[in-house]
Order: structure tokens, then C-alpha cells, then sequence
């Protein structure tokens, strides 16, 4: 028997109430675990026909096999299933989460939870190790997220773990999160509105006496050992673990034990107590700060407010269960940009001016120029409870951009229904030509990919000693890395990459512009893969892979730590090639669907013209758009190395050397010539 897998996957169908359990070991080891085990089941429980409302769409949730073990950062669980967020059709997507619910589901003795169907009225899911339960849950309809918890709690004990959304996924919103407790969320796709649609308000997880089997208990203690000293541990110790701010304190935890892997920035994940409440209602709030409240500050509210209601305001998107993101780099953006058109001046009936004085491309200037915290509050409740015109911006700013008549405009910030997100045309400060793969990235994916792929355009660029982290031209990591390590010449990383990638020119182009656009379909088919690795591991995306160290005779850090970490716990011995074939079956199936949905290759360079807007660097002296004829070309050339069709489609010849007969059959693939 493997180690790192319970056995059973749970399958509940809310249409007819049958609760069954599929084997594990039909899927894995060869899909991995986490997205690589549900973009598997996720094939076999729809079909061409299925849309982000039919019973059929799933909501699965799934780990991997070294979650509930003591791999660093193995706390996470992925949510996979045709995602509503998608745009213009409801690309299949997933979005991961921290927290206890990836542990505890294991505990239970479940690798994956597969949700089908529809309940006619309210209910949540109870599972434990000795019974599964779907409870009538019409006393929880309508609570937001906190209070549905906290009772859920009260009811089965301090030790559950939750799966729980608020009214915006019980009113489809499309941008609805599912939370765990009070900071970790699976935040893109939307598929909080999907449990809204089955009437499924939440999952409750209650551990039993399952422990997860761990092949080679001594291999994996000097494993943890090797790898835990490789993850920045002078990056976990820069700020004091508790400060007092009077009315209400803030701990800093290690990105061990946070809900969010900021900690590993050097900032240390800040988790705020009792901060009492100002602007949404009574009582007090707690819990993580990182991107919504950050968010907040820089691109949402009028400059002046507190640190408390900055906090608040971020805690006040969760309860409700909304994506943070879509709000601040989503939707926010989009209306500075039709505001910078000169369209677009009023929201909810009311005036407002996010930022006058910024570009058309990006609001670089005069930044908190945002609206009254009123008007926020309005506007946000607004989109939760479809009310008014919040009921427009419920479905996603591409729709609701269609229903404003500035569909014209949502390409400058949208593609694939996201909005931006390490891509090098905003915020995130990443340069030529690293925000060529992102494009590449972006553009043969379901949603943005950076879920999983912070490994490349962060911890890369972060790397590169003259290329100096920029925030309002502060510079705020100097010649030091997020990681506290020292920084490495460009030159020495060309070298560095040119052997990673096993590709001459793969880092190649910030100094030679000519060399962007050569070789870079290797680097993103590898980083591709590493992404499945991560996340069907799993361990935290934004610490993985170890991809350089300054110290290193050839600057590469330790790449096959996530193998040996698996093959610990499995029991295999994989190697880093083998690990890579895994995940590129898991990587094909995931396209397998997309095209069973309908996708061309028309659908992928649907992101050059957002592409063809400058970056946020004019005065870098390297191209800041995309050369429409060479991304083309190297579309092509990535098609080419993946061994898909001139359309985007994996041949037979591809999906049947990948074990994957069966998809190609459903695809109705023709013999190759």
C-alpha cells in the first residue's frame, strides 16, 4: 500500500442524495493528487454539454499526499470544477486554499470530496470518519460566512474544519469565494457561487482516528530537515511576533503556520485581534491582513483612513464572500481605466473619482484617491445581495462591462473573465522578457495560472540583482531577495537558466531584446509542470521551487526538493523527469476539457491585445508591449512542443503516449497522419 493517500474519494450527489466512494488508487499515484487528481475526476464527471448551472458541474475538493504529514507547507486543498468567473464561457479552473480543511478532509479518511447535483433547498455536508451526513440547513441561509461558522462550530465541535460560503455565493455572484474559518479562501473562479447554485452552504470536516501513511518515516524527518532549512529562515524572523495597538493587537506568525505564504516576504503574515468594527456594524473582527486589506489602502478607499478600518474593510469582503482580489485589481481597475477614458464617472447613483490623474494604462499616480468608505460599503453589499446596480457587477466585470456598453474598455484589464495578476502590465513589477511567459501562460490556461506559477515571475525576477523591487520608486528589498538571500547578476542567471530549462536562450532578452521571444515555450511548459507538482503535492506555491541559490556553483537551487519530499511519503522513486510526466498528463487533461468546451486557439491569442498595452516601466529600456507577429510564432512553437495540434488540441499520439486513450477517444480525436 502507498503511503501519503487514505483510499477513498467521497462522491455526494445533492440531486437524489446517494452517497458513494470511489477508490483512490484508480487515480493516483499516476494524477499525483490536489489539481492533478481533479482535473482527472473533473473529465469524468461532466461533458461538452455541461455549463457552470448544470447539476452535473462539480465542486470537488482534494488534497495531496503529503498533506497531513510534516512537509513544510503542505497545509492546502484545491477546488476544482467549471468556474462561473470565467469569461466569455466558464472555463474549468481551480483555486487553492490554506488552512485546516486540506488536513482534516484526510483525517476523515477522504483524498476528494466530488459535490454534484442539486439540493432543492438549503443544506450543508457533514462529513466524519464514521458517518456522512447532508443537514437541512435553512437556519444558516443568509448568514454571512463568520456567523455561519461560528454556529457550525458550536454545533460539531471546536475541531471541524469548515467549507462555508456567504450571500454572494448564495446569490451567484460569480466572483464568490469559499472560506475556511477567518483567513483562508479559495478565492478565483467562483466557485462559491457554484455551492450557492446546489444550495450546498458548506462543508463541515470533523478529524477522526485516520492518519495519513508515510512510506519512509526516517527519509522524510532529513528530508523536512534539508528543506526546511532551505525555506528562508531569516525571512521569518524580521518583525516582532505581537504588538499591542490599544484597542486591539496584531500576531505575526511564520509561513508555517499562517494562512497565507506572505509571511515568507519578510513582512510576516500579520493576524489582527478584536479589531473593533467602525463602518460595517457592531462587534469586532479577527483574522489575516495580507492582500485584501493592503488592497484596500492602495486602490479602493480614500487616503486617511485607519489601520483598523483598512483591516475591517478586507474582513467586511470575506463575510460576505467576495473575491478581494477581483475587487481591488479586477473591477476597481477597470473603472479607474474607463475614468481615465473619460466614461464611467458615477457608481451606485453616486459621483465618484477613484483616480484622476492617472494614465490610461496604469494608475500609477495619486494613488488612495479612491471612494468614501460609505460609498464602498454600499457598493460591495451592493454586488453581495444583487442589489440595484451591485446585481450588474455581480456577474463579473466582462458582463457587466457588456451590460454598461464598455465592452470596449474590460480588455485593457480583463482576460479569460481575471483580472490582472503577475503579468507585468501592473502592479506586480515584472520585466521584459519574463512578462512574455506570462503572457504564453495566460494565454493556454483557464484563468490566470499565478495561483500555482509565482515561482516563475516572482521568485525569478526577485533574483535578478539589477533589477531593483520598485514600489512608488521606493526601493523596498534593496540588494537583498524576499528570501533574505543575496542577489545574483543577470549574466550568471542566463547561465543558470539556460541548464534549468535545458534551452540556450531561456532567460535570455532584458539585455538583448532580440532574444526575448527565443526559447520561451520551455520555460513555461516547465514551470507548467511544476505548477501541477505544487498543487497536487502539495506544498505553497509562492516558497516552491527552490529555483536559485546565490551560493550555488551554478546559481540553481534545490529543483527535485518536491519529488524527494513525495517519494518520502509515497513511497516512490520518482524522479524529476517522472514527476514531470505526471503532471503533464494532469496538464493535458485540464486542455482536454477546455477543448471538449469549445476552445480555439482564437481563445488563447485573445490576450495579445491586453498584451499590447505598455507595461508600468517606461522608462526601462526594453520593449513594454508584445510583438503580436512573435507571440504568435511562439504560440506556435509551444503547440509544437507540447505536441498539440495547429489549433491548440492535443493530438492522439499525445494523449495516448500520456496513458490517456480514453480522453482521446472522448475528444473523437482522428488517427494522426
Amino acid at each position: 500500500m502507498l503511503g501519503g493517500y487514505v483510499g477513498k474519494i467521497l462522491r455526494v450527489d445533492l440531486t437524489t442524495g446517494t452517497i458513494s466512494k470511489l477508490n483512490s488508487y484508480n487515480y493516483v499515484p499516476q494524477f499525483i493528487g490536489g489539481i492533478g487528481l481533479g482535473y482527472r475526476l473533473l473529465w469524468d464527471e461532466i461533458n461538452a454539454d455541461t455549463t457552470e448551472w448544470s447539476p452535473e458541474n462539480v465542486v470537488i475538493f482534494t488534497s495531496g499526499p503529503c498533506c497531513g504529514t510534516p512537509v513544510p507547507t503542505s497545509g492546502r486543498a484545491e477546488v476544482v470544477g467549471l468556474a462561473p468567473q470565467g469569461y466569455p464561457k466558464p472555463w474549468a479552473a481551480v483555486s487553492g486554499f490554506g488552512g485546516d480543511f486540506g488536513p482534516k478532509m484526510k483525517f476523515a479518511g477522504y483524498d476528494a470530496i466530488i459535490i454534484t447535483g442539486k439540493a432543492t433547498t438549503p443544506k450543508y455536508l457533514l462529513v466524519t470518519e464514521k458517518e456522512i451526513q447532508i443537514v437541512e440547513a435553512a437556519f444558516l441561509w443568509g448568514m454571512d460566512i463568520y456567523g455561519a461558522q461560528s454556529e457550525l462550530i458550536s454545533r460539531h465541535g471546536d475541531d471541524v474544519a469548515t467549507a462555508c460560503i456567504g450571500p454572494a455565493g448564495e446569490n451567484l455572484v460569480r466572483w464568490a469565494t469559499i472560506m475556511s474559518k477567518t483567513r483562508s479562501a479559495a478565492g478565483q473562479g467562483g466557485f462559491g457561487a457554484v455551492m450557492g447554485d446546489k444550495k450546498l452552504k458548506a462543508i463541515v470536516v470533523k478529524p477522526g482516528s485516520v492518519r495519513v501513511p508515510i512510506a519512509s518515516p526516517e527519509k522524510l524527518i532529513a528530508e523536512v530537515r534539508k528543506v526546511s532549512g532551505e525555506l528562508s529562515p531569516k525571512g521569518q524572523n524580521r518583525q516582532p511576533l505581537f504588538t499591542d495597538r490599544g484597542s486591539f493587537s496584531i500576531r505575526c506568525a511564520s509561513c508555517a503556520y499562517s494562512g497565507c505564504t506572505g509571511a515568507v516576504n519578510g513582512c510576516l503574515q500579520p493576524y489582527f485581534n478584536n479589531v473593533p468594527k467602525k463602518n460595517t456594524g457592531t462587534g469586532s473582527l479577527s483574522g489575516g491582513l495580507y492582500c485584501a486589506a493592503f488592497a484596500a489602502d492602495y486602490f479602493l478607499l480614500k487616503k486617511g483612513i485607519t489601520e483598523a478600518e483598512n483591516f475591517e474593510m478586507g474582513k467586511f469582503i470575506d463575510t460576505l464572500g467576495l473575491n478581494c482580489w477581483e475587487i481591488f485589481e479586477g473591477t476597481n481597475w477597470f473603472i479607474q481605466t474607463c475614468q481615465n477614458d473619460g466614461r464611467l464617472d458615477s457608481l451606485m447613483g453616486e459621483k465618484v473619482t477613484l483616480n484622476p490623474n492617472g494614465p490610461a494604462v496604469y494608475p500609477k499616480t495619486d494613488w488612495n484617491t479612491g471612494m468614501p468608505t460609505e460609498l464602498a460599503v454600499k457598493w460591495i453589499r451592493g454586488i453581495a445581495y444583487r442589489e440595484g446596480e451591485g446585481d450588474i457587477w455581480a456577474e463579473g466585470t466582462p458582463r457587466a462591462a457588456e451590460k454598461l456598453g464598455l465592452a470596449d474598455e474590460v480588455w485593457k484589464t480583463h482576460k479569460h473573465g481575471y483580472g490582472p495578476h503577475w503579468d507585468g502590465r501592473y502592479v506586480q513589477f515584472i520585466h521584459y522578457p519574463v512578462w512574455v511567459v506570462s503572457a504564453l501562460a495566460w494565454a493556454t490556461q483557464g484563468r490566470d495560472p499565478f495561483n500555482q506559477e509565482h515561482g516563475y515571475p516572482e521568485r525569478y525576477g526577485n533574483f535578478v540583482k539589477e533589477w531593483k523591487e520598485m514600489m512608488g520608486g521606493e526601493i523596498i528589498h534593496g540588494t537583498k531577495t524576499f528570501w533574505d538571500t543575496d542577489k545574483i547578476p543577470y549574466r550568471d542567471l542566463v547561465k543558470a537558466g539556460a541548464k534549468l530549462y535545458g534551452a540556450p536562450y531561456a532567460n535570455e532578452g532584458w539585455d538583448k531584446p532580440e532574444l526575448g521571444y527565443i526559447d520561451k515555450e520551455y520555460v513555461t511548459v516547465w514551470h507548467n509542470h511544476r505548477a501541477i507538482i505544487k498543487s497536487s503535492v502539495p506544498v505553497c506555491d509562492r516558497q516552491f521551487p527552490l529555483l536559485f541559490d546565490p551560493d550555488a556553483e551554478d546559481k540553481l537551487g534545490d529543483i527535485d526538493a518536491e519529488v524527494r519530499l513525495f517519494n518520502a511519503v509515497v513511497g516512490t522513486d520518482w524522479s524529476l523527469d517522472e514527476m514531470n510526466k505526471a503532471a503533464e498528463k494532469a496538464f493535458n487533461v485540464m486542455r482536454a476539457i477546455h477543448i471538449r468546451q469549445g476552445r480555439t486557439r482564437k481563445d488563447d491569442e485573445s490576450v495579445i491585445p491586453y498584451f499590447e498595452q505598455p507595461a508600468m516601466w517606461p522608462e526601462e529600456p526594453v520593449p513594454q508591449s508584445i510583438d503580436a507577429n512573435k507571440f504568435i510564432d511562439l504560440l506556435n512553437r509551444l503547440y509544437k512542443l507540447r505536441g498539440w495540434d495547429s489549433n491548440g488540441c492535443p493530438t492522439r499520439a499525445k494523449l495516448e503516449s500520456l496513458g490517456l486513450k480514453d480522453i482521446a477517444d472522448g475528444l473523437k480525436l482522428q488517427e494522426n497522419k
